[in-house]
This record gives structure tokens, C-alpha cells and sequence, in this order.
């Protein structure tokens, strides 16, 4: 018989109600992720994680329970994209060395969570400014550009990882589930999600004279005195990615439907591309070679 854990908190954290008690728990546990740590002494978040952890206990790999205290946000965005798969009538195993993991046999999963960078960079994303008094006033620009390199980074990654496998079959499709919550900015414009500009190129609104709509593309970012791919879907050098699963929120903001916060986007020039029946139950961007389509 197989005991299931009812809590993935299992330090003994007291719950909180004040910024001031959080960060007095914070600095008992220097060792600890501190998404870790305020998840697990705030009431709320902690039985959002709890329920999830139900559901996925059974299908966790062999290195989660090793991880997950100090890499918090990953691998409970892995366990969020289980579970949604599992929720939506997908079989998934898990696979200790290789993607995350393999649903129905058929399609790879790799999960990935974007970093704000090294805060020396100049793609790094700098964090938020929150005013905390009426008498406090800033403007600060959303670091667009750097959380699309964030974006792309984390991408590029998972692709050279794929290609150098040689334990998994290439002729199966490979998703990348990609979660850029950390990030913290505003990261829709007009309906579109940044994701969509860091594949696609998607750049800026333009408005004629007549006032007809059309948005302006670009192949690249500046990065420092680099320049940065944004257009990896609108070419076969990406073709071994069949699509992404995007979201750009925390896993604690779900609400009450798994991955309402999730998108699917499929690649029109990938090897090996996906069935999108499969994944009808996510919002989608379905795109052709030469056409975006927001199907929702």
C-alpha cells in the first residue's frame, strides 16, 4: 500500500497574517526557496498547493521530493501541468532522465520556468516598483524587451537540451511548458501575451491615416551589443519544438479551472507537429505559416 503525503509542506510552518511575521519565518530558513516558505504560512496559498499535490503525488518523479524546497517555483509548475493534463483525461508518466514527462505515449513535456536574470546583465528584468505610501510617485517602463530574452533564454535551453537526448524517440512531438509568473510585469498588450511577440516577432500597434489596424514584426532584440532572435516560429530552426504551453502567472493564482491561465501556441514549421484536438481544452493561438489565429 502506498501512503500519499496529505501536505507538501512538511516543516512546520506557522501560518501568518503580516508581511512582518513572513519575513521573521524567512530568516529562520535561510537554505529554503522563499516561495517555498511564504507559500507554506500563507492559509490560502498552502491548500492551493496541498490540492494540487493530491492529485500528483503518484506521478512525481524520483528527484522531486529532493528539489522542491529549494527550487520551489519549477517543479510546482511542473506539478501544476500535471495536473492539468491528468485533469483533461491525459495519461502522463514521469521520466527520471529526459522530459518531465510523456502523455499517452504519444507527445514530451518539458517544463521550464523563466528567471529575472543576473540583476548585472542588461537583459536581466529589474523587480517592480511598489509604492507603499500615497506621497510616493514613479513611473517605471515595462522591461519588455528583457522579459521576451527571459522568455526566449529559457526556450533556447530546453531545445539544445532535446536535441543532444538520446534516450527519447525524435519522432514523437516535444512540447515546452514555459511559466513567466516571476517576472511580475504586465506581460499582455492588446490581447496578445508577450510569449506570442518572443516567438513571432510581434512588435508594435500601427494605425494609419485611414485607420485601419497592422501590427510591425521584427526578427530580433537588442541585447547589449548582441542582437536576440524573437522569431524562432516563423522558421525551421525551432522545428524540433512542436509547440508551447505559456502562462504568465504564479501557480498559487489559479482559481477555480486548472489552466484557465494556460495557453497552447503550435509550431507551423515543426518536425513533428501536434494533434491540437488534444489540447482543445487550453486557450489557443493557432498558427499557420503566414496567419496568427486567437481561437479561445
Amino acid at each position: 500500500m502506498i501512503l500519499i503525503k496529505e501536505t507538501l509542506f512538511t516543516d512546520n510552518f506557522p501560518i501568518i497574517t503580516t508581511d512582518i511575521e513572513l519575513e521573521k519565518i524567512k530568516n529562520n530558513f535561510p537554505k529554503y526557496d522563499q516561495y517555498y516558505v511564504a507559500s507554506g504560512c500563507i492559509k490560502e496559498r498552502k491548500e492551493k498547493f496541498d490540492a494540487l499535490w493530491k492529485i500528483f503525488e503518484p506521478y512525481k518523479d524520483s528527484h522531486f521530493l529532493e528539489q522542491y524546497k529549494t527550487q520551489f517555483h519549477q517543479r510546482t509548475w511542473e506539478m501544476y501541468v500535471g495536473c492539468l493534463l491528468l485533469r483533461n483525461n491525459l495519461k502522463i508518466k514521469s521520466l527520471d532522465e529526459g522530459p518531465d514527462f510523456i502523455i499517452d505515449d504519444k507527445e514530451y513535456i518539458e517544463c521550464v520556468t523563466c528567471t529575472g536574470g543576473d540583476k548585472d546583465r542588461p537583459d536581466s528584468v529589474p523587480e517592480m516598483f511598489v509604492a507603499h505610501t500615497s506621497n510616493e510617485i514613479r513611473v517605471q517602463d515595462v522591461p519588455v524587451d528583457q522579459m521576451i530574452m527571459r522568455m526566449t533564454s529559457v526556450i533556447k535551453d530546453k531545445h539544445e537540451i532535446h536535441q543532444k537526448r538520446t534516450n527519447i524517440d525524435k519522432n514523437r512531438p516535444f512540447i515546452v511548458a514555459v511559466n513567466s509568473g516571476i517576472l511580475t510585469y504586465p506581460q499582455d498588450y492588446l490581447g496578445i501575451p508577450l510569449i506570442i511577440k518572443a516567438l513571432f516577432g510581434l512588435q508594435f500597434l500601427q494605425i494609419d491615416q485611414n485607420g485601419n489596424q497592422s501590427f510591425s514584426w521584427r526578427q530580433e532584440a537588442k541585447k547589449a551589443n548582441s542582437l536576440i532572435p524573437v522569431n524562432n516560429f516563423t522558421n525551421n530552426l525551432y522545428k524540433e519544438i512542436s509547440g508551447i504551453i505559456f502562462s504568465d502567472k504564479y501557480v498559487y493564482d489559479y482559481h477555480d479551472k486548472i489552466g484557465e491561465d494556460c495557453i497552447f501556441i503550435n509550431n507551423p514549421f515543426a518536425k513533428t507537429p501536434v494533434d491540437l484536438i488534444r489540447f482543445s481544452f487550453l486557450k489557443r493561438w493557432f498558427a499557420e505559416k503566414y496567419r496568427l489565429t486567437k481561437l479561445y
